[in-house]
């Protein structure tokens, strides 16, 4: 089986000298490889493509057959890395939390151990005062922030 580390120690090689970051190796069962890459500004097909071959390029197929995809991390998936976050500060998440199911906010800031997020009014109205930001427990394994989508 092809190992985890051996691919991301590629990805990282073929990504290195641009503002693309390695989010995430998953090696399945059957060498099925799926690369997720973020940007601090974009990420687009063609970067994709050009992390694939690379990687590709320095495996050896007659050693061990394997199926590869590299994948944008994109808008759904939750923001791992302290990179991602940074990238979303100021903008809408969605956070969810074990002690309050989801909330939705402006992110403002972060660290270790807490995100600050401006919640959003549940309605608008001029008498509704403005809302203080909250401060909300960051475990890395309970706590999923993701961008908010808003229609």
């Amino acid at each position: 089986m092809i190992e985890k580390e051996a691919i991301s120690k590629l990805v990282e090689e073929a990504i290195q000298d641009s503002d693309l970051f390695l989010v995430e190796v998953k090696v399945k069962p059957a060498n099925v490889i799926e690369v997720y890459v973020d940007a601090d500004s974009a990420v687009n097909i063609d970067q994709c493509v050009q992390i694939s071959r690379f990687v590709e390029g320095k495996l050896d197929r007659d050693a061990e057959d394997f199926e590869l995809s590299v994948f944008s991390w994109g808008l759904s998936g939750a923001l791992k890395l302290d990179r991602q976050l940074q990238k979303y500060v100021g903008k809408d998440v969605e956070v969810k939390t074990k002690e309050l199911c989801k909330v939705k906010g402006k992110l403002m800031g972060f660290d270790a151990e807490r995100v600050d997020i401006l919640l959003a009014p549940k309605k608008v109205s001029k008498k509704q005062p403005a809302e203080e930001p909250r401060m909300l427990p960051l475990d890395r394994k309970s706590t999923e922030i993701k961008p908010a989508i808003i229609f």
